[in-house]
């Protein structure tokens, strides 16, 4: 399970932006190494001037910097050559990096907009806004020379937790000051840069802590048991929500699409936890590439309101990108009948037997083969999905392929 960060988490530092027509110097907030023993300074390029008008943001107190030696026992170190990728656009991670050494270039917008290329140095924070929100990177970020990096997950912060508790705390207001700070720079770039449509009306994010995950299992128990009427031997009709043992090391992804959650699917990595009968009923055992290389994809659900649509698509290519990253070769999913033709379009092939699902009923086990997975493991962008989504529900059956039973 993710570690969870409080809610009351409150800014406690003061940053300053000074703006020119070209070019924006960080002397507050971004001169983030001086949290942690550091020179770091950074500078914003882009093709728009930036406007004049953007708010301030709270500067940095002298008594809530850390230090770089503080932080750097807890934390496993990683180094990057130049021109190596940090993080991919669009792609979810479970850590953040802190670098300690080199340079990186971000770079924000899309193909559509103008870039924006911010270059951060000693002390940088990466990828804290994915970490605590569970949101996908929104920028590409490459090491412009050779680097390194202190690794900060939910296991570094549990135990700092329990070893440091008021470095924990630091640590916590600094990623909470932080994220604050980089999300309303982000939201006015993208602005901007024109990238601000009808894509963004919904995202798809990774759970990463008790209250999120907790939405997640609310809207499995409102399709399954509201929308669906089925009945769940793990259903807590008290709590309406329903989860079970899986949960325990799950990566469960859940889609927002103005505010509410519309779809949610939950991957489990079997070199992780016990997958329970399901390792027999998918097939894997017989798999060269378990278990240290196989996952498993359940609770795939959407509300009826966007079925047929970009979100289901748009959520299932975000998780086979995260399978790929964390290294997996098959992904393994069951499905009821009518939606057989619609897996082998995406890429799916039947893996076992069909079984008796406890919510779904007749299933079929279907295995995807992740790196070839290349329709899925794209950017998908809304129209993408939506093409991808009626040519799969148009396709017929191959020779050698089950047909659906009506």
């Amino acid at each position: 399970m993710s570690a969870a960060f409080p809610a009351t988490l409150q800014m406690n530092w003061r940053h300053s932006l000074q703006y020119d027509q070209t070019r924006i110097s960080v002397n507050g907030g971004c001169r983030l190494a001086e949290l942690v023993g550091s020179g770091h300074s950074g500078s914003v390029k882009g093709e728009r001037d930036m406007p004049e008008d953007l708010p301030a943001v709270p500067d940095v107190s002298p008594s809530d910097r850390l230090s770089a030696d503080l932080l750097a026992p807890f934390c496993e170190t990683i180094a990057f050559g130049a021109g190596d990728a940090l993080r991919t656009k669009g792609e979810h991670y479970r850590s953040l990096y802190l670098l300690a050494d080199g340079e990186v270039s971000v770079r924000v917008g899309s193909d559509a907009g103008a870039d924006k290329e911010i270059v951060l140095g000693l002390g940088a924070p990466i990828g804290e806004i994915g970490f605590i929100r569970g949101s996908p990177a929104s920028a590409n970020v490459v090491a412009t020379k050779a680097s390194r990096a202190l690794v900060i997950n939910d296991g570094t912060v549990h135990r700092i937790q329990h070893e440091d508790p008021d470095l924990a705390i630091r640590l916590l207001r600094f990623l909470a000051s932080t994220t604050e700070q980089r999300s309303a720079y982000n939201s006015a770039v993208l602005d901007l840069s024109g990238t601000l449509d009808d894509a963004t009306k919904f995202e798809v994010l990774l759970c990463r802590d008790e209250a999120m995950l907790e939405r997640a299992l609310k809207l499995r128990y409102a399709v399954y048991c509201g929308e669906l009427g089925r009945e769940s031997p793990y259903a807590d009709h008290d709590r309406k929500t329903i989860t079970d043992d899986l949960d325990a090391f799950g990566h469960t992804f859940m889609v927002i699409a103005d505010g509410e959650a519309v779809g949610t699917l939950r991957a489990n990595l079997a070199r992780e936890g016990d997958l329970g009968i399901l390792e027999e009923l998918y097939g894997m055992k017989q798999s060269e590439h378990h278990p240290d290389h196989t996952c498993i994809c359940t609770k795939y659900i959407t509300r009826k309101s966007h079925r047929g649509g970009a979100v289901a698509m748009k959520m299932l290519a975000a998780v086979t990108r995260y399978m790929l990253q964390h290294g997996m070769r098959e992904c393994y999913i069951d499905c009821i009948p009518s939606l057989l033709l619609f897996y082998q379009a995406l890429g799916f092939k039947e893996a076992a037997g069909p079984f008796h699902h406890y919510e779904n009923g007749p299933s079929h086990p279907m295995r995807l083969d992740v790196p070839d997975a290349q329709v899925l493991s794209g950017d998908m962008g809304p129209v993408q999905a939506l093409r991808l989504f009626l040519k799969a529900r148009r396709r017929r059956p191959t020779d050698g392929e089950r047909r659906p039973k009506s």
